[in-house]
């Protein structure tokens, strides 16, 4: 059965559709032809969480977040979606704990399996936890430091009182001043510190908002990276052998062609390089030269017009009165080295047709006889739109003059 264009253009377009739907699909991290089970937790502060957030499981990744949003009961708490593998069953009592995935504060989900053997079903609500974020953990670990150095500062002010009291009173003087120095300093560490304080809050949020953006574009920096391999890959891949082989042919056919035009032995070798040949073509040069001046300075020496010379023995088919005393305008319409009949359908409608034969064994063709030139310019015109080199011709006396002056003379 033959589909028509109509059919195969909406086919068509139901499959473009459809892998467009796909690829944005996947692009988001949804895979329509993978089986997934949502499911819910809720918390009181996301601390950070977005949408398309991975969800991992001992490091490894088995869902993303879909979907963030308040709670019905307006209750200001946040209810975020999760779309989980479907292989994985979750037990009861698993929490699901927002984590820092990265030092740069990137967030994400961390499933924390109890040993329960009850299994939540898709569209449960799993237990949310906020764990704290690397700064808070930091500052933990920061804290005992605090206190050590705290203590470390007040042992050293003892003693330096102490060194104080028994200093004299320039020298008392002396530290003095430098303490008050040092306060200065502090002072002006202060001062350009809170000058800069919200330059440097936006430096720690561009910061913030690039590790974000690196953490959600994840997926698309590995399959670029892939991407990338795999045409590396494809060019190292690729044989330049026959390349090389081709140049390397075109090369010595090149140097080929060339060897043989500087040899003696072709015809472009001996055009090249015989000199005797070059001497012969210009001396035939020089000497057709001469030869075509000549013939400018004295024409009549080298032409002679028999094919229209009737003084020598001419050939009148037509048996037409020869007029001889007056001049006689013609047209000329063909020459040949072959006769043709006076009654070829050629001919028609031109009147009588004149034949006359040189004894080169040409023969030349004519119609009109009129010693009125506006008569046979009519003929002419007529004669032309079947001979195109059809033309006027004058005579005198039998022979064949110029036409200006055939002009001058009916004049």
């Amino acid at each position: 059965m033959k589909i028509s264009k109509y059919s195969q253009l909406g086919l068509l377009i139901v499959v473009s559709l459809s892998v467009l739907i796909w690829g944005i699909n996947y692009l988001k991290g949804n895979d329509i032809f993978k089986n997934n089970d949502y499911y819910h937790a809720i918390y009181d502060n996301i601390d950070g969480l977005s949408e398309s957030n991975e969800v991992i499981l001992n490091g490894y990744r088995v869902g993303h977040v879909k979907e963030i949003r308040f709670t019905d009961d307006n209750s200001r708490k946040l209810l975020v979606t999760l779309l989980i593998d479907a292989s994985l069953k979750i037990p009861v009592n698993s929490s699901a704990n927002i984590v820092s995935s990265d030092i740069m504060g990137t967030r994400s989900i961390k499933l924390v399996l109890s040993e329960e053997k009850e299994i939540y079903t898709s569209n449960d609500t799993i237990p949310g936890i906020v764990e704290g974020d690397l700064l808070e953990q930091v500052s933990m670990h920061i804290l005992p430091i605090k206190n050590k150095a705290e203590q470390l500062l007040g042992t050293i002010d003892s003693a330096i009182t102490i060194i104080t009291a028994t200093f004299n009173e320039d020298a008392r003087a002396n530290i003095g001043g430098t303490i008050e120095d040092l306060r200065k300093i502090s002072a002006n560490l202060n001062e350009i510190v809170s000058y800069n304080k919200e330059n440097i809050q936006h430096v720690i949020l561009n910061a913030d908002h690039l590790a974000a953006t690196l953490g959600n574009n994840t997926e698309d920096l590995e399959k670029t990276i892939k991407n990338l391999s795999a045409f590396s890959d494809t060019l190292s891949q690729l044989s330049v052998t026959p390349l090389l082989s081709n140049l390397t042919g075109a090369s010595n056919q090149i140097l080929s062609t060339i060897e043989k035009i500087n040899s003696s032995n072709s015809s472009a070798g001996l055009l090249l390089n015989d000199n005797q040949l070059y001497i012969s073509l210009n001396d035939m040069s020089q000497n057709l030269g001469s030869l075509i001046k000549n013939i400018e300075t004295n024409p009549k020496r080298y032409l002679s017009f028999s094919a229209f010379d009737f003084s020598k023995e001419v050939n009148i088919t037509t048996g037409g009165e020869v007029v001889s005393d007056k001049v006689r305008f013609k047209v000329s319409l063909i020459s040949t080295k072959n006769p043709m009949p006076l009654n070829s359908p050629l001919f028609e409608g031109l009147g009588e047709v004149e034949e006359y034969s040189s004894g080169g064994g040409t023969y030349t063709y004519f119609v009109g006889n009129s010693s009125s030139y506006n008569e046979i310019l009519k003929l002419h015109n007529q004669a032309k739109k079947v001979y195109a080199d059809a033309a006027i011709v004058a005579f005198k006396n039998g022979r064949l003059i110029k036409l200006e002056k055939a002009m001058k003379l009916t004049r």
